[in-house]
């Protein structure tokens, strides 16, 4: 069968020239296959295919530019998978890693970094167009904006947002309610760390750190009840003598406290609102400049802590009263005259009575009638 005049213009537009085929050539059943200048070229009844050899994904150094859709330059472009821009994503991530380790004046900005970022970024947005059912997108996009939350703060939201929205898609998943938790303990919500912690008690139930973290926070906003039950059940999961001797004494403590002040649980705190996502995604700007590093990766196994709570205005915490010293004064912005103040010593000063000296409007002091020589750490709770 011979070429259309169309056919033979299109390939030599191409710099083609088909090969001429004999008669019982064209009769045969087979389908011509050649290769030229690493364009694959199929002759199916006629219709000429074209399919250039993609390497882009094998080499990390040579990662081609992510095109959105609308830029993919004709309707002959083939979808790619969310496969493919989650692995470039993460190839030009580290390849921001890469660069801003060996950038040599930081205080310019280094923008190959802000580039790859950029890059990384886009692709993320892309999986996240091809899939949007697919909770990996926004996983990859919201660890991206978390890990770059030390030099660009603004992007807070943006993490929170994606994160908020893979965990909607993937509600199994404990990893994501803990960087939702320690997400919004940056931000000093107090209520959705609560919440997203308690998740994650619960999808991972054998994980003593997530208990611990939840039981300082909800000590430290008063909910001595609510820390009770996760003392409960933290405590079967300590394998340190040291450590559950202390745990079963700050326990004992709460049981006293609770038992004197009949102190009821509170109810779960309702998660915020969703932040609003960004479809094309939060770019960084050309002219980012910081004095440190742009990039920071997040320690996943840290401690959650929320922000801007010390033991100045929290309802509990920790205090060591140094050997050689009697007494030690706490200032503390939760206290009132009816406030009740109780102490308990966790290490040091065997058989020793720790007193509450005095109380005031804005801190208290407690102490021994005489130094010891020894440091005592102690525990303590102001309950209103």
């Amino acid at each position: 069968m011979d070429l259309s005049d169309n056919q033979l213009k299109e390939l030599q537009n191409l710099g083609l020239t088909p090969p001429k085929l004999s008669q019982s050539a064209s009769k045969s059943s087979l389908l011509p296959l050649f290769s030229i200048s690493g364009l694959t070229i199929l002759s199916i009844g006629g219709l000429i295919l074209l399919k250039s050899r993609d390497t882009s994904l094998t080499n990390p150094q040579t990662v081609s530019p992510v095109r959105s859709p609308q830029d993919a330059g004709g309707p002959t472009q083939v979808p790619k998978s969310i496969q493919h821009y989650l692995l470039a994503s993460q190839q030009y991530f580290t390849q921001a890693l890469d660069t801003q380790s060996s950038c040599t004046n930081k205080s310019s900005g280094c923008p190959s970094v802000i580039d790859s970022l950029n890059q990384a970024i886009t692709a993320a947005s892309e999986a996240i167009k091809s899939s949007p059912s697919d909770y990996r997108g926004f996983e990859q996009r919201a660890r991206i904006y978390q890990a770059l939350l030390d030099s660009q703060p603004q992007l807070l939201d943006a993490s929170i947002a994606d994160y908020q929205q893979a965990q909607k898609l993937n509600s199994s998943s404990a990893e994501l309610t803990r960087q939702l938790a320690s997400l919004y303990a940056k931000k000093g919500d107090l209520q959705n760390t609560l919440t997203y912690l308690s998740a994650t008690v619960s999808l991972e139930p054998t994980k003593a750190q997530n208990f611990y973290d939840l039981a300082k926070i909800q000590q430290q906003a008063g909910l001595l009840p609510d820390a009770l039950k996760t003392y409960n059940s933290l405590l079967p999961l300590i394998s340190d003598i040291s450590q559950k001797s202390q745990l079963e004494t700050e326990k004992k403590a709460i049981e006293n406290i609770i038992s004197q002040n009949n102190l009821s649980p509170s109810s779960l705190p309702t998660p915020a609102p969703q932040p609003s996502i960004s479809t094309e995604g939060n770019l960084l700007q050309a002219s980012t400049r910081t004095s440190g590093p742009i990039i920071a990766a997040p320690e996943t196994s840290e401690q959650i802590s929320l922000k801007n709570q010390t033991d100045s205005n929290s309802l509990s915490g920790t205090a060591t009263l140094p050997s050689g010293q009697k007494q030690i004064t706490i200032p503390n912005s939760q206290l009132k005259s009816s406030s009740q103040v109780y102490l308990t010593i966790l290490s040091g000063g065997k058989n020793e009575s720790l007193e509450l000296l005095s109380k005031s409007a804005d801190s208290f002091t407690a102490g021994f009638l005489s130094p010891l020589s020894e440091d005592v750490i102690f525990k303590w709770w102001i309950v209103n």
